[in-house]
């Protein structure tokens, strides 16, 4: 038996999660809005974690199963997922479990999202072959995944997510809690990374300024690290134009996300060029990034005054 998923494909954009999440709700008509208000309304945006040598894993540094299941559960969609170690001795049983299940939710009409070294969609099978169809954002045909070759991949992580159900939410109070989730994921370091190989939030910009400074910073990842955040940062920017429709108090964090969009862009484009920039060129940028990203919490804060004192003793919970 063969199934393909017509229409499902994934476009890098966001360069996360978010690129398949997207492709998975929208061709399932479970979301009409765009990418960059579905990487706010999640709060997957205001994700910016980065190892203290600015290795490539630095953005995908976090757990998956709960963090996505989160991204999900804010916007009213139920998902399971399960993720685990290709060096356990039960993996081939894991494996088999997560073929079925991919290959259940594809025949219910939905795609779910693995991790093949990255985030894809896996938007087909074919039993005859053995094989999985993969929207990998890169290639217009789908790649071909060997059912045992699920889960191999260059770290030994294997992951998989399906979205099984959705239950209409208020749009404003699910962006209101996003701006929550923005000024709790600036200020606290996520507790499942040791802080001696990590910063989240705010430390992550004066980690990153150390790093470039002394010199100790993996120059391979460095970019891919750079380029992630400067995809979040421009999801940000056009999530705020959205919100100061919404209420116009934020036109100041707006204002200020956007500064650190466009911080980000010429950072990029200055470590993208043919000669690889000084160090002076790039820390004042993200100085200024730093700076603007700061009053644009403060904006928020103000904004969401009363909802943050009564939730004070933890700003994560609902």
């Amino acid at each position: 038996m063969a199934v393909i998923l017509t229409n499902l494909k994934m476009t890098i954009e966001s360069e996360s999660y978010i690129d398949a999440m997207h492709a998975v709700l929208t061709h399932k008509g479970w979301a009409t809005y765009s990418k960059p208000m579905l990487a706010g309304m999640t709060s997957a945006a205001f994700r910016f974690t980065v190892n203290r040598r600015l290795t490539a894993e630095g953005p995908t540094a976090y757990n998956w199963i709960a963090e996505n299941f989160l991204a999900a559960d804010f916007i009213g969609i139920a998902a399971s997922s399960n993720a685990g170690f290709t060096f356990d001795a039960t993996f081939p049983l894991y494996r088999d479990a997560a073929i079925l299940q991919i290959k259940k939710a594809i025949d219910d009409g939905t795609g779910a999202v693995i991790w093949k070294d990255q985030f894809v969609v896996a938007a087909g099978y074919d039993d005859e072959r053995q094989i999985l169809l993969l929207s990998n954002g890169k290639d217009e045909e789908l790649e071909q995944l060997p059912y045992h070759s699920f889960g191999c991949n260059q770290s030994p992580y294997w992951y998989y997510q399906v979205l099984e159900n959705r239950i209409p939410l208020d749009h404003m109070e699910v962006c209101r809690e996003s701006l929550m989730q923005a000024v709790y994921r600036w200020e606290t370091h996520d507790p499942m990374l040791p802080e001696s190989g990590y910063a989240c939030g705010r430390s992550a910009y004066a980690v990153i300024t150390s790093a470039l400074q002394n010199g100790e910073y993996d120059r391979e990842g460095w970019p891919t690290v750079l380029r992630s955040y400067a995809a979040s940062k421009r999801d940000i920017r056009s999530y705020f134009t959205v919100l100061e429709t919404y209420w116009p108090s934020l036109r100041e964090a707006a204002l200020q996300y956007a500064c650190v969009a466009e911080s980000f862009e010429e950072a990029k484009r200055l470590v993208q060029s043919d000669h690889m920039p000084t160090i002076e060129r790039l820390i004042p940028l993200l100085n200024e990034a730093c700076q603007a990203e700061e009053k644009a919490i403060m904006a928020i804060k103000s904004f969401m005054r009363e909802t943050i004192d009564i939730r004070k003793g933890d700003i994560a919970l609902r």
